[in-house]
């Protein structure tokens, strides 16, 4: 199935995707130059001798490799460091995009909506920290509603305790005082601080 929309920010979080993107490049520029030195400490003993536009060149090996490497190759190190970038990009967006989520999740729990789920993409980094989320979400939600609803008939009791007769008066204070320790007993699950 295509997707039918187009990415419009292909940077979710810029400061850790660019320090991934880079840290990404450093490793492949590191490899390249300890290549470069290996082969220039394996052929370090030797000359060479080149042909260029009716000219000959003498010169140690090393020296004249890295020149030709740089003269034939520019386009591949330009294109393969461009590539390495691309690379890295969607790459990150794989540990981005989760961050990304839970940051906009969290905030949207703190400030008491508890009606979503996190859904991530099924390579996404974190899909164990989203079902933990995913979990404490809903045992929120479901507490949350208990204690609404709870609340809800206490207040309607408490409401009958004042038109009641008095044998119906013991009946209500008998329920309103259950419904209290039902609340108690859900707020009693949390540890909150003192």
């Amino acid at each position: 199935m295509a997707r039918t929309w187009k990415r419009r920010n292909y940077f979710v979080k810029p400061e850790v995707q660019g320090k991934f993107i880079f840290k990404i490049f450093l490793a492949a520029l590191f490899y390249c130059i300890l290549y470069a030195v290996l082969l220039a400490n394996l052929s370090s003993d030797s000359m060479t001798i080149t042909y260029e536009n009716s000219k000959l060149q003498l010169g140690r090996t090393p020296i004249i490799l890295f020149k030709e490497m740089l003269k034939a190759q520019w386009q591949f190190i330009v294109s393969g460091g461009l590539g390495i970038v691309i690379f890295g990009l969607f790459i990150s967006h794989r540990y981005a995009g989760p961050l990304y989520k839970f940051e906009k999740s969290l905030n949207s729990m703190i400030k008491g909506d508890h009606s979503f789920t996190i859904q991530l993409r099924p390579h996404d980094k974190g899909q164990e920290l989203a079902v933990l989320i995913n979990q404490l979400n809903s045992k929120l939600s479901d507490d949350i509603q208990e204690m609404s609803v709870t609340a809800e008939t206490l207040s309607n009791n408490l409401s009958n305790l004042a038109t009641s007769s008095k044998e119906a008066t013991q009946s209500n204070i008998e329920i309103a005082a259950s419904l209290a320790n039902r609340l108690k007993d859900i707020l009693h699950k949390y540890k909150i601080r003192a």
